[in-house]
């Protein structure tokens, strides 16, 4: 990867006002070229369709009004920890500039060459991960097990994608560990752990009685929640969990 090369320009707020319209600038190639991509939610471009876990690629201003940097994502909205459709996943990686191109992660505005390369690493270093995760349990086993992001997922993830997976007895032993740092009534200064408190109590007993319909309509409330009145509604196609899928195919 090349080293990236501080570019001169002047630091100002007609700079940082500018930023959206060169960022919306630099999409407009992908989003002509891929029509499966729908701009939605600021500096986000997602994958069509959206489902219970989305795939996005999100260009990211940075305080250097110089550059923006670009990255992608599975984003699955279910999670007790995800409050708006504007949340990142654990699971992604940036996007940087093709060998040979000065820049390194960052997209310079004052080089002409990002806009055709921008497309070129867009297609072959996000796109080409993204398109073949088209069910929820793709996207999972994918995250669980791709190396760079199995050091970012903790318990509390792995119990949830269980649960999406019907994977219940390894979900309760998950719950046997980590449910007491959990307690109803419990009130946190940070409102981001208040909902994940709230939300997680709300697993532990249809989770311990085997009760897929009650967990499944946890996670379709929560997904509901992070996605209805967001821009990603109009995209948005509700589907079953594999929880739900497995208990139906049962005798």
């Amino acid at each position: 990867m090349a080293a990236i090369k501080w570019y001169n320009y002047h630091s100002s707020e007609a700079d940082k006002m500018t930023t959206i319209k060169q960022i919306k600038g630099l999409a407009n190639n992908l989003l002509d070229k891929n029509i499966d991509l729908a701009a939605a939610g600021r500096n986000s471009f997602w994958l069509l369709p959206i489902e219970s876990i989305g795939r996005l690629i999100h260009l990211d201003r940075t305080s250097n009004p110089a550059y923006c940097v670009a990255s992608w994502y599975l984003v699955e909205f279910f999670m007790p920890g995800v409050r708006s459709s504007s949340s990142l996943g654990r699971c992604s990686e940036r996007i940087a500039r093709s060998e040979g191109f000065e820049g390194g992660q960052g997209w310079f505005w004052s080089d002409p060459t990002i806009y055709d390369d921008f497309l070129t690493r867009v297609e072959a270093d996000a796109l080409a991960i993204l398109r073949p995760l088209d069910t929820t349990r793709k996207c999972l086993d994918f995250a669980r097990t791709r190396p760079a992001t199995v050091g970012r997922l903790g318990l509390d993830w792995h119990l949830v994608a269980c649960i999406a997976l019907g994977e219940l007895d390894e979900a309760r032993t998950i719950w046997s560990k980590i449910g007491k740092h959990y307690r109803n009534g419990a009130v946190m200064e940070d409102a981001h752990w208040q909902l994940i408190n709230d939300r997680t109590c709300l697993i532990g007993e249809p989770l311990m009685a085997d009760d897929r319909d009650a967990l499944a309509t946890l996670l379709h409330r929560w997904e509901a929640e992070t996605i209805v009145g967001s821009p990603l509604e109009p995209f948005w196609r509700p589907s079953l969990f594999p929880l739900e899928e497995d208990a139906s195919a049962a005798p």
